[in-house]
């Protein structure tokens, strides 16, 4: 999927996100705000069971209650909003039928033009399309709703309105000592007096006046679609969250996004953010109660949201947002302008800098000094609390690449042994991390030539072996051909001559088929040693022995220098046999005739070292690693003999029996020496 296309459903999915937090954000904290003034009967379709009406009704019948005893409100008692002017009461229009009555001083307030509904039984006769009254008859409460009796005196309604204080016996309030009793002292003193409030069934518009239970109405129905609008917003809220919900992983791509975004803002920004978050959450805490809802649901998302990003930019960027401010990004610019100059140059101009820098911040610090002032001084304090973090930034700096440079040390030797997988790890803002890199890349090189050259090496191995195998079974059968051609009788003396070369021939192949062979398995390591005691004096004398006949045929003169007592060392003497016999072989064919060839063994305290020295035969214009190569002759004019691989043998053989193998070449001198740990 294409990268904007990504991140056009990351930011869609995370604004489905944003708006399904904000509706239940919204819903919950405006819920929680109101819970305790919302009437919960508002949403039901009976207005006469609300608190609302019974908080009015009550009104109204305090208000007629302190008219017919001639207990006004005080003029303290009009900020409290619990008073009801008699006006008001009119206003109410047929909406409301009002009746009171103080026989002791013929005082009468009513809207009826006849007292006929209230006989002398205390029955109620309501007219038509009344259903709801409140009658007090001097001494006691009745009502009615639908036809059916209430018990004003249990209903939990009227007892938290300003009925309850007549409801309840002046007694009681004056032996609890409350406040509010003494406040509303005889205003309730209303035995022997009638007071009637009955309701009308459908509340109607009053059009001359203002009715406050039409209000009340209204309000409801208001309520009502208000809830079932919040109750749809909700509802697309928590399908917008749902589905955020589902999709997070497109919504934590866009967080990372905005979180790499934040990363980006300077530490200087996010502190008093902060600090204004934190007063936010202190003025929310201490002012929840007394704040409007508007405004108290507004501060408390915003401090939502403000949590929600810091705590993105913490799970992002994590200690990082402490490194991103002011001075480092300074310093990571005074570091991009020391890179324009070489390694060395770079460090003279840090110094230079650093020695400026501390120059001005002294100057400065003098000069704010010599003001005097309270300000002043305080500056001077900064500047050279700044001097010493900038010393020691700049020494921890130098100490960093003294320590770095001592690694880049350590780590060429371990280089120089051949350790091609240790790498060395360097913080990518140190000085020296390219060098190290550098370092980390030509390990990677060696390594890699290493394997190459270790691959062909075993590919050429294992080609030579499986050949050399190959070729055994047929050259055996052509070496025993050839011997039964030489048995035959009556073949002519030149039929002789090819058979006798077809043998020499073939006898050659067979031993260079057989250094292949060995050299093959030596390299390889599938050779198998058999190392113990060994006296290397008898192993060179007894080699030599087996040469008699050829050296004594050869016009070549061997000194050799052995010590009389033994030699004792540990190795294979089978395969050191071998690498005896072709040193020596090589000194017969190549040394110049009549001149000598030495044979010196010599020992130290935990040496053996034993040296073959002749005279070449030949111009010797090769090194001393150019004849040891496989397939090499010393020299290169003559083909008719020789594998070039006796050397190669010797070496290998020599180096798998626990030895050191070594030529030296100096004008016609050729010279091996061999050395062996004693026993």
């Amino acid at each position: 999927m294409d990268t904007k296309l990504k991140r056009s459903n990351a930011f869609k999915l995370w604004l489905c996100f944003f708006i399904g937090i904000n509706i239940l954000g919204l819903f919950i904290i405006g819920g929680l705000t109101v819970i305790d003034d919302f009437d919960i009967a508002m949403l039901g379709g009976d207005l006469k069971e609300t608190q609302s009406f019974k908080h009015n009704l009550a009104a109204k019948f305090d208000t007629l209650a302190r008219h017919i005893t001639h207990n006004l409100i005080p003029k303290d008692m009009d900020e409290n909003n619990q008073y009801v002017h008699l006006a008001e009461i009119k206003d109410e229009g047929e909406n409301l039928i009002y009746y009171a009555k103080n026989p002791k001083t013929q005082t009468v307030l009513t809207n009826m033009e006849t007292d006929s509904i209230i006989d002398s039984k205390d029955y109620i006769s309501l007219p038509e399309g009344y259903d709801y009254y409140i009658y007090y008859d001097g001494e006691r409460f009745i009502g009615q709703k639908d036809g059916k009796p209430l018990d004003i005196y249990k209903d939990r309604g009227y007892r938290y309105t300003l009925l309850r204080l007549y409801l309840e016996k002046p007694d009681s309030y004056l032996q609890q000592g409350s406040e509010e009793v003494n406040q509303y002292r005889g205003f309730y003193d209303i035995p022997g007096c009638q007071i009637l409030l009955a309701v009308k069934k459908d509340i109607v518009e009053n059009p001359y006046g203002y009715s406050s239970l039409y209000s009340i109405q209204r309000k409801m129905n208001y309520v009502k679609g208000v809830m079932v609008g919040a109750l749809i917003v909700f509802a697309l809220g928590v399908g917008l969250l749902v589905l955020s919900i589902i999709k997070r992983k497109y919504i934590k791509e866009f967080e990372k996004l905005l979180g790499k975004l934040l990363g980006k803002v300077f530490l200087e920004f996010k502190i008093p953010v902060l600090i204004i978050a934190f007063l936010m959450f202190w003025i929310l805490a201490q002012n929840f109660y007394s704040m409007s809802l508007r405004y108290t649901i507004l501060l408390a998302m915003a401090l939502w949201w403000f949590l929600y990003a810091v705590w993105i930019d913490l799970s992002t960027n994590g200690i990082n947002i402490f490194y991103k401010n002011f001075i480092n990004a300074l310093i990571q610019w005074y570091k991009g302008f020391e890179r324009k100059y070489p390694f060395q140059k770079a460090l003279l101009v840090r110094l230079y800098t650093l020695v400026g820098l501390e120059l001005l911040l002294i100057f400065l610090t003098v000069l704010f000094l010599m003001m005097a002032h309270e300000i002043s001084i305080l500056f001077a304090l900064v500047f050279i609390a700044l001097g010493f973090y900038i010393f020691y930034r700049y020494a921890r700096r130098y100490a960093n690449t003294i320590d770095d440079m001592g690694k880049i040390i350590d780590q060429t030797h371990l280089i120089k042994r051949g350790d091609t997988s240790t790498k060395l790890q360097l913080n990518p803002h140190a000085d020296l991390f390219g060098l190290a890199e550098n370092l980390n890349t030509i390990q990677d090189g060696i390594a890699e030539a290493v394997s190459r050259s270790v691959k062909s090496e075993r590919m050429k191995v294992e080609l030579i072996t499986n050949v050399s195998h190959d070729l055994k079974t047929p050259l055996t059968s052509i070496i025993s051909y050839v011997d039964l051609l030489s048995k035959e009788e009556g073949l002519s003396e030149h039929v002789k001559d090819y058979i006798r070369i077809l043998a020499l021939k073939s006898e050659r192949l067979k031993i260079l088929i057989q250094d292949l062979f060995d050299l093959s398995k030596a390299v390889s390591g599938e050779m198998e040693f058999e190392k113990k005691p060994l006296d290397l004096g008898k192993l060179i004398e007894q080699t030599l022995a087996d040469l008699d006949d050829r050296i004594s045929e050869s016009r070549l003169i061997f000194k050799v220098n052995i010590p009389e007592g033994p030699v004792p060392i540990i190795s294979d003497g089978n395969k050191l046999y071998r690498v005896f016999l072709n040193l020596f072989n090589n000194a017969l064919k190549y040394s110049l005739a009549g001149t000598r060839v030495y044979v010196d063994l010599e020992t130290t305290d935990k040496k053996a070292i034993v040296s073959i020295k002749n005279i070449a035969n030949y111009e010797m214009n090769f090194s001393e690693e150019e004849i040891m190569e496989r397939f090499v002759r010393g020299d290169k004019a003559r083909s008719s003999e020789g594998s070039g691989l006796g050397l190669a043998i010797a070496q290998n053989f020599t180096q798998a029996c626990g030895g050191d193998f070594e030529i030296k070449i100096d004008g016609d001198l050729f010279k091996v020496m061999l050395s062996f740990d004693r026993n």
